[in-house]
């Protein structure tokens, strides 16, 4: 056997296995690696905690607290353009605050909530993640909880409802039963009660009715809603 029908000999096997592995099921096939490079969150820098103009021992308290260091937490602004005309937004950022990535939040907020208030700071949920990943909590200056539904930008574009009419609709609740916001998104509000409303089902009937996606989260009707509400002494608002 000459070299050169070598060498074909040895091309046409590796050509043949090739095909062979694409004909094989994908079960039976190599599984490539796939790898995830997770992003290494932010840390508050030297900076931008003179920003902040915080009291230290604010931050070192919520950081001793979750056990994480501090993030930097920006709200989400318009900026009129001076460059452009005509009446144009650009979006940006504002360094308003900072977070914590906590799988404890509930208990961080309610060990930590009254102190922060007394010195003109909330401290809430920003983003609930269920247990998958840590949830995180946000400290910002304010005297009211419904500040944190404005920094937040709140609302339900589907259900036609701005950050002024949630803060409305909750306001007026607070004729049945006190309490106080303890977490929001984009389009999600938490509370906590201070005072029950009496009755429990028809509070859930109003919840159910200004926010009906709610019923979605293992709350198929107002009754277990209401039992829901009762058990974790607080609520919930939810718009898909």
């Amino acid at each position: 056997m000459t070299v050169f029908r070598l060498i074909l000999l040895l091309m046409g096997s590796v050509v043949l296995a090739a095909c062979g592995e694409n004909d094989r099921p994908p079960e039976q096939q190599k599984q490539k690696t796939l790898f995830i490079k997770k992003m290494k969150p932010k840390v508050l820098t030297a900076g931008q905690r003179t920003e902040l103009d915080f009291p230290p021992e604010v931050i070192a308290d919520v950081e001793a607290a979750s056990g994480a260091a501090a993030e930097p937490f920006f709200e989400e602004i318009e900026i009129r353009s001076e460059n452009l005309k005509g009446d144009v937004m650009l979006s940006g950022k504002r360094l308003c605050g900072f977070n914590v990535r906590t799988r404890r939040a509930d208990e961080i907020i309610e060990n930590l909530a009254a102190s922060l208030r007394s010195r003109g700071f909330l401290i809430f949920r920003s983003e609930q993640n269920y247990g998958a990943v840590p949830d995180i909590v946000t400290v910002i200056r304010g005297s009211s909880s419904y500040d944190i539904l404005r920094i937040q930008k709140t609302e339900a574009p589907n259900y036609h409802l701005t950050t002024k009419a949630i803060i409305a609709w909750l306001r007026d609740q607070q004729k049945l039963g006190a309490f106080v916001v303890t977490g929001a998104g984009s389009d999600w509000v938490e509370a906590r009660f201070i005072r029950q409303p009496r009755n429990l089902r028809a509070f859930a009937a109003k919840v159910a009715g200004f926010a009906p996606d709610v019923l979605r989260e293992g709350n198929g009707s107002t009754e277990k809603l209401a039992d829901a509400i009762g058990t974790t002494n607080g609520f919930r608002l939810v718009w898909d």
